[in-house]
This record gives structure tokens, sequence and C-alpha cells, in this order.
């Protein structure tokens, strides 16, 4: 696997969400309606959305610590898998890959909400309605799927969030070589940090997010052995939308209904 990636260094992140604004910023994206705790301790917004790409995930270490609350911090996005669970299940063949990186067209996409069920990281969300993009007077299309794109739409040769990452724990290059670097930092702080992992390198025949970990990937809360969608299954289930969808007008609603139904009979 070749290319370029995503360095996430969760020794350097101090959570101060510079990878948010940026993002946020440089695509124009809508505000969340939220509230000072959004999430779960200081993660806010509370997940990933349609309208945010990436976001700063808090996780609480030592809420007793005489010197305050302690949290490890860690960047999270699209992964960018290699072996993609969202591109293999879309029926219209909206996502595929453009130098690597997992992409979204919206104008295939019925917002039918395949990718959303099927990302094991809970990546990608449906739109429920159209919104006013920050800035401009444009607007994001509802029932469409969104997700980070690593700003190749806009075509920025170092993406918005890593270019503006303060403390270097987010960097991008090519990927054989952050890998080197994660290896290299791993056994530098293997000593301050035992339990040191390494993430992204194997899951999915490999994503292009590369994240050293200061404990093992469950604590924080990802999968070290993600489920692969079952291939023919999917086949199936897109071979009958084919099918059915032959009468749905070219209607993206009854084309939603047309996947539901295609889904349900394939069990």
């Amino acid at each position: 696997m070749t290319g370029k990636a995503f360095l996430v260094d969760t020794t350097k992140c101090n959570g101060c969400r510079a990878c948010q604004v940026a993002c946020k910023q440089w695509n124009n994206l809508p505000a969340e309606k939220t509230s000072f705790f959004g999430g779960p301790e200081y993660t806010n917004p509370a997940k990933l959305s349609a309208i945010t790409f990436n976001h700063v995930k808090f996780f609480p270490v030592d809420r007793k610590n005489p010197g305050g609350p302690i949290w490890e911090m860690m960047h999270l996005k699209c992964n960018h898998c290699e072996e993609a669970n969202c591109m293999r299940v879309c029926p219209q063949s909206a996502i595929s890959k453009m130098d690597g990186w997992v992409v979204i067209d919206q104008s295939k996409c019925i917002g039918c909400g395949a990718c959303e069920s099927e990302c094991v990281y809970q990546v990608p969300h449906v739109l429920d309605k159209t919104r006013q993009m920050y800035g401009l007077k444009k607007s994001i299309q509802g029932e469409k799927s969104y997700k980070c794109d690593a700003c190749t739409a806009n075509r920025r040769s170092v993406p918005a969030c890593a270019a503006n990452c303060p403390t270097g724990a987010l960097a991008y290059g090519d990927r054989d070589l952050l890998l080197k670097k994660a290896k290299a930092v791993m056994n530098q702080m293997r000593g301050k940090y035992p339990r040191i992992s390494l993430y992204g390198e194997t899951q999915f025949s490999g994503l292009r997010v590369i994240t050293v970990l200061k404990d093992t990937p469950e604590k924080y809360g990802l999968p070290l052995k993600p489920k692969t969608v079952n291939v023919e299954k999917a086949e199936a289930v897109r071979d009958a939308y084919q099918l059915l969808s032959l009468a749905t007008f070219g209607l993206p609603s009854l084309k939603r209904v047309a996947y539901r139904i295609s889904r349900s009979m394939m069990g």
C-alpha cells in the first residue's frame, strides 16, 4: 500500500481542536447545535456527523487526580480504508477512490444510509435536511451522505487539519515514511507508555490514518480486528436493488425504498 496518509500521534495531542476548526473553516461547514458538554467528558461535538468531518475525542483516565482530571485525546476522521466496507455496500457506486482516498460522489448518492450502517468507525452520515454553508451563499444538500475526503474536493496540497495542527500530533505525507516514523515514536515512548500501540497498519488491509496510541486500541474504542462486510451478500443486495430501481423513475426517495426492500430480501 503506497501513497499519502495521515499520522496521528496521541503522545503529542493536547486536545486544542485546531484540526476541527480548520476543517470547518476550509470546507465552509455549518456549526453543530450542541452544548458545553456536547458528548462524554469534553468531546464536543459528541460525534462525527454529516457536517463535522473530524473531531477530537476525550477519554477519561483519572478523574480523581489531585492536580485535576486526566484525559487522553485522539483525533478522529475517516480512516480511508484500503478495503472499505462503505464502498462495497453502496448500491449506487457513489463511493470510490481518488488518489487512494475514499470519496463520496453526492450527485450519485441517494441517502440510503448503507455506508453509515456498515462503517465500523461510524464515519459517514446522511444529512437530514439541506443546510446553509458557512460564509457562502451555497447549501449542503440534504439526504446525501458526507464525510472527510482528505481535502481532495478542493485540492489542498496538505489537508487543512494537518496543516493547522500546532503540536505536530497530526502529520501528512507518504504512508511508508509515516509508518516508520510511527514505529520510531513507539520505540522512543515505550518507557513512558508501556502499552503504547499502533493502529491502522493492517486493519482493512491498511488504513490511510495511522495512529500511535498511548494504550491499547480497545481503550480508545477501536476494534482490533474490525469485521469486513460479506461481499457475496453485498453483491446480492446490489443486484436486487438494480432490478427494483427500474421502477423508481429515478426518484431518490423511491430508490431509498428499493434499497431497503433489497436489503430485507437478502436478510
